[in-house]
């Protein structure tokens, strides 16, 4: 099996790095939950997020939802986009074409 290492191309002080392949814990359960749905502008990928999020509504409770963009895919979020991503329990974003 390979192994792969990923990076994230841009790096704030005040970032936590997580341990060395330490990946985060999966929630129990979506109930309840605050996602952020990351769109990064790229054709379709907001089609898939949409879809997701049909599909997580349809099978748990009381979910809320954040939907932010960024205005390219090649630049960083706007930080207020990454503040509103840091009150969601989790994340997803997508890449289209």
């Amino acid at each position: 099996m390979a192994t792969y290492r990923v990076f994230r191309p841009t790096y704030d002080e005040s970032d936590v790095p997580p341990a060395e392949g330490q990946l985060s814990p999966r929630p129990e359960s979506l109930d309840g939950k605050r996602i952020g749905l990351l769109w990064n502008s790229k054709v379709n990928a907001d089609i898939y997020l949409h879809r997701l999020q049909e599909l997580i509504s349809s099978r748990s409770d009381g979910v809320e939802f954040v939907w932010r963009a960024k205005p390219t895919a090649s630049k960083p979020m706007e930080p207020d986009v990454l503040d509103a991503m840091k009150t969601c329990d989790l994340v997803v974003t997508a890449f289209g074409d």
